[in-house]
This record gives structure tokens, C-alpha cells and sequence, in this order.
């Protein structure tokens, strides 16, 4: 069944959200049944990996009535070798609809065990979901035999085999793997960010045309606005239809879509006089951090038009920027720029301004054009 309204959409993401703040309060009564139970329609991508051929070769994604992904999801049965044989373990990992991990199902008869074999708590499935968030964790670049310290009577090559109680975790591991599991962690850390990842990007990828991208900004959810906009990062031919967008997430109060918005704009895309303006335009309100960060664009793309230099001194003139600002606006201003009398009439008023680094900054400018 589809979705039936927009606002019923964006209720059940909300309800998503919530679930997963305090997803791990559930535990240990698994399975965890929030994500399943959302409305949608479910598509199935026939997903096989050489080397992962015990999971379910296939990755289901659950479409809203706009085809927008809700989540994506795979179920995997994985080997983890922690008491000299391997122990088989059942789980279901899901990403949202855009390609993030969003979270975890364990079957209620089959837990995760540790290395001495008792059972997760509520405590460890905490821990391990935000081991399984961090995608920077330090387990990205470890190999599996530096998990623990082996002691010399033990052969390092068949030390991934043996009992938690033979060998340690390394202690500088200590705080980004659930104790006694850093095999767990470690494989399923491996599985999310592996194969069925990137292939869920690839489908993405696939679909993205304007129209797509259009709805996954209509969608107004935070990580779909993020992943569209390096979409069009990696398509330029998007990039006149959806900058005057980005200009204005620039004001977001998310910080992630704001920040990602600045990045955006890179000094190879600021020649344009009407983006230039646009961002100007967009500096009102904005903290002075972010008003800077737009003035050093400028500084960078080597151009600035005069228009938008009238319209940053204007900006400082009515306090909407300060003396450092102003600092960073005279490194814009070339020769040419004091042709325009619109500038020379505000820089002369500055030269007399009351505060006097303002006057002697502008004395300098102008000494430096004479």
C-alpha cells in the first residue's frame, strides 16, 4: 500500500526518527518491528556478492507513493569466528533512502553473543548501533588480526580462531567495540559500509535525472537534501537548474544542509555575476562566520563584480558586517572598481568614518590606487 499525502509522509519520518532515538530501548525484545511496519510500496533488486554468498541475495527497498526510497534493507548471515570455530549470525541491516545505515533487526531466538558467549544487553546493542553509525569508526582501516593482543605463545595467523579468554582486545579498542564482540563489531561494521552499500548507491545513481532530484529536495528531509546535492556535485549539467536552492540552504537551521550548501560553491562556479549577487543577497541574517566564509569565495574565484562590491560595503555601512569583514571586502577591490562612483562616494564616506582602523584602512586602499 502507498502513501496517501504528503503530511502522512512526513508524520511517518518522523515516527522513524523517534524510533531510532530510542531504538535500542526496545532491546532485548528483538526483533525491532518500526521499520517494517511502515506503509509503502516494496521493490525487490536482485543483489548477489561473491563474497557474501550465505546473505540473502537480494536488497528490498520500500518506496514511498512519490517512488522516493524509505529504506533499504538486506538480511545477512555472517560467519564470526570468536572460540575456534565460527559461530553463524542472523541479521538484518537497513540504510535510509539515501544510502545511510539506519539501523538493525536481530531474530528474538538467535542473539548476539560475546567471545565468553553470554548474550547482548540493551547496553551492548546501544553501543554496537552507534558503532554501526560512525562512518569514520577507526575499524574502517584495521585489519581483523589487530582487534586483539596475542600473546606470544599464540600463533598470530590462527589467533582470529580463539577464545576471547586467550587473547584481549587491543585497549586503545576499548571505546569503539562492544566488549568481548570486537569480531561482531568489526564484521558488521565491515557489512554495512561493504558491497551491499555501494550497491544501493549505484541504484541511487541510476535515477537521478532532474525530476528525481527535484523530489528529493521536496521531501524536505535532511540526508536525501544532502545526497542531492552532491548529486549534482558530481553532474554539472544540473547545476543552473537547482544552485538558486542551494543559496538558500545556506540559511537552513539545519547545520548539515547549511554547511554542505556553502561547500557547494566553490570558486570555479562563482564567475557568474547573477550567482554572485545571489549570494550577497542570501548574506543578510546569516552568522558572521558564514558571511566570511561567502566574502573568502570571492576572494578565491579571483572576481568580483561591481555591483556586488556597492553591495557588501552597503551591508557593512548599515552594521550588517563588521570591521573584519570590511578587512576582507578591500581584498576584492581592484583598480577598475573605483571607476564605479557608487564605490568611491561609500569609500570616501568610510575614510572619514568614525572608527578610526576603518579610516585607516580605507586611507590605505585608496593610497594604494593613486
Amino acid at each position: 500500500m502507498a502513501f496517501r499525502s504528503k503530511d502522512y509522509i512526513k508524520a511517518l519520518t518522523a515516527i522513524v526518527f523517534l524510533l531510532l532515538s530510542g531504538f535500542t530501548k526496545v532491546w532485548p525484545d528483538f526483533p525491532h518491528e518500526g521499520l517494517r511496519d511502515m506503509k509503502g510500496t516494496l521493490v525487490h533488486h536482485i543483489f548477489e556478492s561473491e563474497t557474501d554468498s550465505l546473505s540473502d541475495p537480494e536488497i528490498v527497498e520500500l518506496q514511498d507513493e512519490n517512488g522516493l526510497p524509505i529504506w533499504f534493507s538486506r538480511q545477512f548471515h555472517k560467519d564470526v569466528c570468536i572460540t575456534g570455530e565460527c559461530k553463524m549470525i542472523r541479521v538484518t541491516l537497513f540504510w535510509d533512502g539515501s544510502g545511510n545505515y539506519l539501523g538493525m533487526e536481530i531474530p528474538e531466538d538467535q542473539p548476539l553473543t560475546k567471545s565468553d558467549h553470554t548474550e547482548f544487553d540493551a547496553g551492548d546493542y546501544e553501543k554496537l548501533n552507534a558503532i554501526l553509525s560512525n562512518t569514520a569508526s577507526i575499524l574502517k582501516d584495521l585489519k581483523l588480526e589487530e582487534l586483539i593482543v596475542v600473546p606470544d605463545s599464540i600463533d598470530p595467523y590462527t589467533a582470529y580462531k580463539i577464545d576471547g579468554y586467550t587473547a584481549a582486545t587491543q585497549p586503545a579498542l576499548a571505546e569503539v567495540v562492544v566488549k568481548d564482540a570486537a569480531y561482531t563489531c568489526y564484521t558488521l561494521w565491515h557489512t554495512v559500509y561493504g558491497p551491499s552499500q555501494t550497491k544501493i548507491l549505484e541504484i541511487l545513481d541510476e535515477r537521478v535525472c532532474a525530476d528525481f532530484l527535484k523530489r528529493m529536495f521536496e521531501s524536505q528531509e535532511t540526508k536525501k537534501i544532502l545526497w542531492g546535492i552532491r548529486a549534482v556535485e558530481k553532474r554539472p549539467s544540473y547545476h543552473e537548474d537547482f544552485y538558486p536552492l542551494f543559496i538558500q540552504y545556506i540559511r537552513s537551521d539545519t547545520i548539515e544542509i547549511s554547511q554542505r550548501a556553502l561547500l557547494y560553491f566553490q570558486s570555479s562556479k562563482l564567475k557568474d555575476a547573477s550567482l554572485q549577487k545571489q549570494l550577497v543577497e542570501v548574506m543578510f541574517g546569516l552568522s558572521t562566520e558564514k558571511k566570511n566564509t561567502i566574502i573568502w569565495k570571492l576572494i578565491e574565484s579571483g572576481y568580483a563584480t561591481e555591483e556586488v562590491i556597492f553591495e557588501l560595503l552597503t551591508l557593512f555601512q548599515e552594521q550588517q558586517l563588521n570591521s573584519g569583514s570590511l578587512n576582507l571586502i578591500y581584498r576584492l577591490i581592484r583598480s577598475e572598481h573605483l571607476q564605479n562612483q557608487q564605490i568611491m562616494l561609500v569609500l570616501e564616506s568610510l575614510s572619514k568614518h568614525k572608527d578610526a582602523y576603518v579610516r585607516n584602512l580605507t586611507g590605505k586602499l585608496l593610497a594604494k590606487y593613486e
